[in-house]
């Protein structure tokens, strides 16, 4: 848990920097003038890929030599056929900004691809600053928060027309997923379920996991 608590920590405290600029109200009232959001389109193949644009990862260092234009890769991946681009705004170790969201989201829109904030979410508002800096989806890891903050980060999402990838770690978690999703089974809202498969503690790939979850 040592990265996610570190996260989490990094995550409170830009919550309470962002608040101080703009109040929870004023959030709220950017985002309800904004256009609604085009529901993400999933291929009737069955398989789709997230394409992610990270400057900087824990395990493997300084990564912006391979992102030296940002918005050229961007438009590389729609233009591969990406149904979603991730993008990292976690400053303290991934190097990200909300800067970063805003543009993939003008650079994606002629596309028709959703940027994704991918971030170490723990509250609502940060649902909320997504969609105001040009998000159509957020990742929300089920350890990160209790289950009602978890419940009300969900409700944002589905408020404001995002999708969601619903991060799990283990077997709990992926039960917590499974309650949830059983719990919102007739509200009309696009969650994803994923299964990451590295090893917190040493950041270490576990391919193994997934085939021991996988059902």
């Amino acid at each position: 848990m040592g990265l996610l608590s570190d996260m989490a920590t990094s995550s409170e405290q830009r919550l309470i920097a962002a608040r101080a600029v703009v109040s929870d109200v004023e959030l709220r009232e950017r985002c309800a003038v904004l256009p609604s959001l085009p529901r993400l389109r999933l291929s009737a193949a069955g398989f789709d890929l997230i394409a992610e644009l990270k400057l900087r990862s824990p395990a493997l260092g300084d990564l912006s030599a391979q992102t030296i234009d940002p918005v050229a890769r961007l438009r590389g991946y729609a233009e591969a056929g990406a149904a979603i681009c991730s993008i990292l705004t976690e400053p303290s170790r991934f190097d990200g900004d909300l800067s970063h969201l805003r543009q993939a989201a003008t650079a994606l829109a002629p596309y028709g691809v959703p940027a994704m904030r991918k971030d170490f979410l723990i509250d609502p508002y940060q649902v909320l600053e997504a969609r105001a800096n040009g998000a159509g989806g957020v990742l929300l890891i089920v350890r990160m928060v209790e289950r009602d903050c978890l419940v009300a980060m969900l409700d944002a999402a589905a408020e404001q027309g995002l999708f969601v990838l619903l991060e799990a770690f283990d077997a709990h978690d992926l039960e917590v997923a499974a309650e949830l999703a059983a719990a919102r089974r007739d509200r009309d809202e696009q969650v994803l379920m994923g299964l990451n498969c590295r090893d917190l503690q040493t950041l270490q790939i576990e391919f193994a996991r997934f085939e021991r979850l996988r059902e």
